[in-house]
């Protein structure tokens, strides 16, 4: 008996539609891969199970303790202390931002650095704010990069900052805009004091989940006063909250 061209064809057709389904696979991508991180704050990506979920972080404190009590010079980023900042200005004004750190007795400030950055999507505005100090520690207790006794802070310095001003495509914004005074380890402050670049600045920051202390919004208007110079000379023209206590 002979097999026609209709009859071969049937055959295929009917093989076809009983082939394995290994063949025509349809496994679902999921959140996140090597090549796709997640995109949300304070999560990482589960590549076994292809979900994005919450990286194991500590933010009670910015490093391990120091082995001996002695350390540095090192970059200590701003923890724990008092921020102040013009909540109200113009468009198009440099906002004063005011960091004063409370740092362990142990600590010597050799000298203190900032660094500020912004960017927007279209009129929506938001900032970071680094504050930190060139830290050298002697017989420090264990809990010096974290949440010592509070009564136990010296705030030997403040750092006056800035941020914006806002004005993507060099025409200022109106409306509500935020800055932000991150949380970030010794090992990232050493980064930042390095010429960290703002992708590298906005990467470090969004390992960390948001922490809402440190974010402030800013009112820009036409009908506020300007904004003042900055926030120490006469802190109330500015908004100051204690943080991470």
């Amino acid at each position: 008996m002979t097999r026609t061209a209709a009859t071969l064809l049937l055959g295929a057709g009917f093989m076809l539609a009983f082939a394995p389904s290994a063949c025509t696979p349809n496994e679902d991508a999921g959140e996140c891969d090597s090549s796709r991180p997640c995109s949300s704050r304070g999560e990482v990506c589960d590549t076994l199970e292809k979900v994005c979920i919450e990286a194991d972080v500590d933010v009670d404190a910015t490093a391990d303790p120091p082995a001996t009590g002695n350390f540095g010079p090192l970059a200590l980023p701003f923890f724990r202390g008092k921020v102040c900042i013009a909540s109200k200005a113009k468009p198009g004004d440099v906002i004063p931002v005011s960091i004063s750190p409370c740092i362990h007795p142990c600590i010597t400030n050799l000298g203190f650095h900032k660094k500020h950055t912004w960017r927007c999507v279209g009129t929506s505005c938001e900032g970071l704010n680094f504050g930190w100090i060139d830290a050298q520690g002697t017989a420090c207790p264990a809990d010096v990069f974290g949440r010592f006794d509070p009564s136990m802070c010296t705030y030997d310095l403040t750092i006056d900052a800035s941020q914006g001003a806002f004005s993507p495509s060099g025409m200022p914004v109106g409306g509500i805009v935020t800055t932000e005074v991150p949380f970030i380890s010794n090992e990232d402050s050493a980064r930042v004091d390095a010429g960290a670049s703002n992708d590298e600045l906005w990467a470090m920051v969004n390992a960390y989940p948001a922490d809402d202390e440190r974010l402030f919004e800013i009112n820009l208007s036409d009908s506020n006063p300007s904004a003042p110079a900055n926030c120490s000379d006469d802190p109330s023209l500015c908004d100051c909250f204690d943080i991470g206590f």
